[in-house]
């Protein structure tokens, strides 16, 4: 009975494996959309897809009402802004180009989402937590 038990076992194991190893080939995933207040939204991609460069942020602003969009990353944490990207100076509707660059795996980030007219930020905004 031992044999057959321990045969059980190692045959879990092998396939338990096996899913591991084929779920790290499907584990990247499409940009994250993160609403704005109104009128858009900004997008966070942690990796490489489909040509979209891993690591990035961009804004989009869907409607032509006079407010931008404006995203911030903050990475690891620390209350500062690292990266910006927004779509102040274009007609709706229009994307930003994809601000990236290289970050460690596993680092803690905050996305930031909102309305900007000028030199005002709309005093509501989404945030988004995540990682690397």
């Amino acid at each position: 009975m031992l044999k057959f038990t321990a045969g059980r076992v190692v045959a879990a194991a092998a396939t338990a494996f096996g899913l591991v190893i084929a779920a790290q080939g499907t584990a990247a995933a499409a940009p994250k959309a993160i609403e704005a207040t109104f009128g858009g939204y900004g997008e966070w991609n942690p990796d490489p897809y489909d040509g979209i460069p891993g690591d990035s942020i961009r804004a989009c602003d869907t409607t032509a009402d006079g407010w931008g969009i404006e995203v911030k990353i903050d990475i690891g944490r620390n209350g500062t802004w690292d990266r910006i990207a927004n779509t102040r100076g274009h007609n709706s509707p229009y994307c930003s180009p994809w601000k990236s660059g290289n970050i460690k795996e596993g680092t803690p980030v905050s996305i930031q989402v909102a309305n900007v007219n000028g030199g005002v930020t709309y005093p509501k905004g989404s945030l988004l937590l995540s990682h690397a």
